[in-house]
């Protein structure tokens, strides 16, 4: 095999990884955030209207629901930090130890779930530290922001995408692929979490944590057995 078809070879194993591993997070994202919204919670995959939340609880005087959101706020955030003790770097490659993060997050959201029926609260916060660490295990692949637990900027980077091409510029047909796979992938994880709530309540996230589970056992029998081919 020549160089360059090896590096081909590689390219699409890279993308083929993206995106399973990308569709199969933001689906469990869209899941997890609905349900925790059906249970009365505060939004557990993102932080952005819990902010500005904040603002209006400090504005208001609200010291109760304000102490509530910083719990909130700080529990995501360190969901994030102890992605970052456990890997080196931000920019998303095969190899490195996304298995054991995300059997991590698969443990926490189990917690969540056997929590979340007698503790709003508590349940809550549980996601929120998980979501915080999937969103820190990766945020780029090859020059494109990639982000798994809130939408928001999946929709930015399709807008700039269909207006750079109307420039008549050109824009790589996988970039388009992957973010509406992703937007659609969290979008359906809610419609099942809602499902999934209406049926059988907090157990719903035992769901998800499952699919993290089989996600993150795999990735390492993955990496297991390349190591051993090197």
């Amino acid at each position: 095999m020549t160089a360059a078809r090896a590096r081909l070879k590689r390219r699409r194993n890279e993308l083929l990884f993206v995106t399973i591993g990308g569709l199969a997070l933001s689906g469990s994202a869209g899941f997890v955030n609905v349900v925790v919204l059906a249970a009365g919670g505060l939004p557990a995959t993102h932080v952005t209207g819990t902010v500005s939340r904040l603002s209006a609880d400090l504005g208001n005087h609200n010291s109760l629901d304000a102490r509530r959101v910083l719990y909130m706020l700080a529990a995501f955030a360190g969901g994030a930090v102890i992605s970052g003790l456990l890997l080196a770097n931000q920019s998303l490659r095969p190899g490195r130890r996304y298995g054991l993060v995300t059997l991590i997050e698969a443990c926490v959201l189990a917690a969540s779930a056997i929590t979340l029926r007698d503790s709003v609260l508590t349940g809550t916060l549980l996601a929120a530290v998980a979501a915080g660490m999937q969103n820190a295990m990766a945020s780029s692949y090859s020059g494109l922001i990639v982000r798994t637990t809130h939408v928001t900027g999946v929709l930015t980077d399709l807008g700039f995408l269909i207006g750079h091409t109307l420039r008549g510029n050109r824009a790589e047909f996988w970039r388009f692929a992957l973010l509406l796979a992703l937007l659609v992938a969290f979008f359906a994880g809610g419609v099942l979490g809602v499902e999934s709530w209406n049926a059988v309540g907090a157990d719903a996230l035992w769901i998800p944590t499952a699919l993290l589970s089989v996600l993150g056992a795999s990735y390492l029998a993955w990496r297991h057995r390349l190591r051993q081919a090197e």
